[in-house]
Parts: structure tokens; sequence; C-alpha cells
């Protein structure tokens, strides 16, 4: 279980709002900022800026401890269980937020009964609160980005479990699996809510923004995963 202190969990939402609007900042601009008729002739599609923007990011979050470790099929099971844990703090409450069905929250519930996290211990994680009241559907969209191309590589990190969970055992995976078979073709279903965006500044600074910022407070709400009770 994690550390439960107020005063630490107040200092890591307000960190959590800054950092992302530093970073949310340097993006708008030049979406919403005139554009050239040269400009207009080789304007990238959203997913482009999209995964322009987010490319650091990304990039830092291979190198997280506890996703490298699965990625590399040597994380121990109370590691693995930390690492859900903290998962289901930021996915649980990510859903209500963005008015999804809960998905997520399910098969990370699944994964944390079978690794001894019932729901009374569940309820008492602390769960990220830093999540835009925004309502705009083009900036939910954006923050769907991240969750829904992450499902890409969690097929692959899912069989890096073999070793801990026992080959072509789903029990304790299935948050990594997720669709299974079927990952490809929700994600290009989520590809064709991205491209019916109308072609206007506003709209798509808005699914940037919504991608940047759930980026910020996923990477941050990861840090310190690991860390003991007090």
């Amino acid at each position: 279980m994690y550390r439960s202190s107020a005063a630490k969990t107040c200092l890591l939402q307000t960190s959590l709002r800054s950092r992302s609007q530093s970073l949310v900042s340097e993006t708008l601009a030049t979406l919403t900022g005139p554009v050239s008729s040269v400009a207009l002739l080789t304007q990238p599609t959203l997913l482009d800026t999209l995964r322009l923007s987010t490319a650091g990011v990304h990039e830092r979050l291979h190198g997280h401890l506890g996703l490298a470790a699965v990625q590399a099929g040597t994380i121990d099971r109370k590691a693995y269980r930390a690492l859900l844990m903290r998962l289901y703090g930021f996915h649980r409450p990510f859903e209500v937020a963005a008015r999804l069905a809960p998905q997520r929250t399910t098969w990370l519930e699944s994964d944390l009964e079978v690794l001894g996290v019932n729901a009374d211990k569940r309820a008492a994680l602390p769960r990220c609160a830093s999540f835009s009241e925004k309502a705009l559907r083009e900036f939910i969209l954006g923050a769907r980005y991240v969750v829904e191309g992450s499902a890409l590589g969690g097929r692959s990190l899912a069989r890096q479990l073999d070793d801990l969970l026992g080959p072509d055992m789903m029990a304790g995976r299935q948050f990594f699996s997720g669709y299974g078979s079927a990952t490809r073709v929700v994600w290009c279903d989520f590809l064709m809510q991205l491209s019916a965006v109308p072609d206007v500044g506003t709209k798509r600074a808005a699914v940037v923004e919504g991608a940047i910022e759930t980026f910020a407070v996923f990477e941050q709400w990861l840090e310190g995963w690991d860390e003991p009770d007090e």
C-alpha cells in the first residue's frame, strides 16, 4: 500500500497541474495561430501532431522502472502488484472524469484480486485527482489517445509475464492483455473518431491539449509507484 499523507497528496496534485499546463502552452500556439497557404499544403495530420507533441514523454515512459521490468520479464510479484495498484489509482478516476465505461478499471480490479488486493484494499488506494474538468469532446478525445495508444504495447508486456504468472494464464494480466486480438480493431475505431475532428485550429488544439495534459499527469503519477507505507 502507498503513503496516504494528505500533505503529500496535495503537493503532488499541485505539481501535476503545474507541469501539465507548461507542457500544453508550448504546443497550442502553433495550432491556433494563422496558417499560410503554403503551410496548409504540408499540414500534418492530427495523428502526426499528437505523436510529435507527445514523443518525449512517450519515450520516457518506456524507461519507467516498473514498466521496463515488465518488458524485460524481470518484475517480481511484489513490484508487479505495486505497479498495478498505481495504475488503478490513475485509470479509475480517469474513466470517471472522461465519462468512459470502466473497462480498464474492471481489468485492473480483476488482476489485483488475483494478486491479493481485495475490494477493501482497493478502496483505500490513493487516486489521482489531477484530471482536467474540461468537458470538450475534443479534449477528452485527446486524453483517450493516451490510454487507447497504450493498449497497443500492452499486449507485448502481457506476454512477458509468463515467468511470473505462468504460461498462457490470463489471470493477473488482463489489464495488459486488454482487448486481446481485437486491440487493433479498437485502435482503428479510435483513429476514425480522431480523423472526424474538423480541420479547425481550435478543435485540433483541444485534442492535442488533452493528450499532452493527460500524458503529463500519467507520467508524474507513476513516480513513487514502489514507495512503501510509512
